[in-house]
């Protein structure tokens, strides 16, 4: 019973309004010493964890980058960018993707610049 301590810390940190972050972080060590783990154990489970799940922390990383980016003017660049293009034409448009992709997929990239990413969201709104 003593290692539900931890749901405890949990329940009463959320309750009185502390950094989400510390109070799980508290809950989890009080647990693993309850559970009869060492410091350096419950520090290992959080980074075997963390590894085991570094996409999840990649994403919560990015959204603040595309924040600051969108707040310093990244949408008006962009706009300023393609109204700089005249003369381009859709068939124009499409063989410079195509180019691009060549290129990306002669270098083993294939991943990049595929249809999910960049038609449906990029070229085809501006064809």
């Amino acid at each position: 019973m003593l290692v539900l301590l931890g749901v405890l810390l949990v329940v009463a940190g959320f309750a009185v309004g502390l950094n989400p972050l510390l109070v799980v972080l508290a809950s989890a060590l009080a647990t693993g010493l309850a559970a009869g783990l060492s410091p350096v154990e419950v520090l290992a489970a959080f980074g075997k964890a963390f590894n085991e799940n570094r996409y999840v922390s990649a994403a919560w990383l990015i959204l603040p980058v595309i924040g600051v980016l969108e707040r310093s003017g990244l949408q008006e660049a962009a706009r300023s960018l393609i109204g700089r293009l005249r003369g381009v034409t859709f068939a124009r448009l499409m063989l410079a993707y195509l180019l691009f992709r060549q290129a990306t997929a002669a270098l083993g990239l294939t991943s990049i610049a595929g249809q999910t990413q960049t038609i449906r969201p990029i070229i085809a709104p501006m064809a």
